[in-house]
């Protein structure tokens, strides 16, 4: 893993939230794999076989699967209970280059047959 300098771009249901930080990432032609801190979390992002994976661990956890024109089940916990959480995909874009990497989702967010339309722009480049 190489060090990196990374801007999150969040859209929920319209209200927009953007992070930097720094973090690592691997690289490859095909995948991708970036790992950060949140404030009392670990956060990684990955891709892999046109997939895209998100795993936090901290306050709370959360595992997703993104595969585009898919809904998957993911999990979602917190305070020591753990529930599924669906997604839909609709979008799935990113650039990939020997120093940086970046990725576009539009995807929806399904709990308990409420639906969150996300938007995520992650930007990684190598310090």
């Amino acid at each position: 893993m190489r060090r990196c300098l990374l801007t999150i771009t969040t859209v929920a249901d319209g209200k927009e939230n953007e992070i930097s930080r720094e973090g690592e990432f691997a690289l490859s032609l095909t995948e991708a794999k970036v790992a950060y801190r949140e404030d009392a979390a670990f956060v990684s992002v990955g891709l892999k076989n046109g997939a895209v994976f998100v795993e936090r661990q901290g306050d709370y956890t959360l595992r997703l699967i993104l595969k585009k024109g898919e809904t998957t089940t993911g999990e979602l916990g917190i305070n020591g209970s753990v529930g599924e959480i669906e997604t839909y995909t609709r979008r799935i874009a990113y650039s990939l280059t020997e120093t940086s990497f970046m990725l576009s989702l539009h995807y929806s967010l399904i709990m308990g047959g409420e639906v969150q339309d996300m938007r995520l722009r992650l930007f990684a480049k190598e310090i």
